[in-house]
């Protein structure tokens, strides 16, 4: 629904973050997906950083709480000022397609070659992941399945069997 589209955009967008991220609705049990199924403004958000608190996360979050609560009438007052991306470098992304996701096939150390929020053209070398337990194979090349942004990246070196290495989100349109 591109009404309902449009208010989760525009409260997402007061959490004051680099990409607003449109992602699969497939997964049982998600709680943004289960209000969205019940038509309510649905907004997703992981501030941490590799289970960390960082300033930047936490004063996104607070502000986007508080701007969401006073736009949705819950709170009286003035919308908090925006402390981080204004509107006109914020970008959605998609990342809905299963592509957009590097899972790794098995254990190792993730080298990541691109910067996280850089953008990348399809094709191009976002990692590799090297196979500790083998040694003397070559590592996996990872490459971008799409132009797009780099919106997650493996914290740690090291990760696990299925764990999301890189996140390639498409730009999209604003809901108009």
């Amino acid at each position: 629904d591109i009404t309902e589209r449009k208010a989760m955009e525009e409260t997402a967008r007061g959490f004051g973050t680099r990409f607003i991220m449109q992602y699969q609705n497939q997964t049982p049990g998600l709680l943004t997906g289960l209000a969205e199924d019940l038509g309510k403004i649905s907004v997703g958000t992981e501030m941490g950083w590799g289970r960390a608190a960082q300033v930047a996360g936490v004063s996104m979050s607070k502000q986007g709480v508080l701007t969401a609560a006073v736009k949705q009438g819950l709170l009286k007052g003035d919308l908090p000022p925006n402390r981080h991306y204004p509107e006109s470098e914020q970008l959605p992304v998609d990342t809905s397609h299963p592509a957009s996701n590097h899972l790794a096939p098995f254990e190792g150390h993730f080298e990541p070659t691109v910067e996280l929020g850089r953008k990348v053209t399809a094709g191009q070398r976002v990692g590799w992941l090297h196979d500790f337990n083998r040694i003397d194979d070559p590592p996996l090349e990872l490459l971008a399945p799409h132009d797009g942004y780099i919106i997650c990246q493996a914290w740690g070196a090291k990760v696990i069997q299925g764990q999301v290495l890189t996140q390639v989100g498409r730009v999209l349109e604003w809901a108009k």
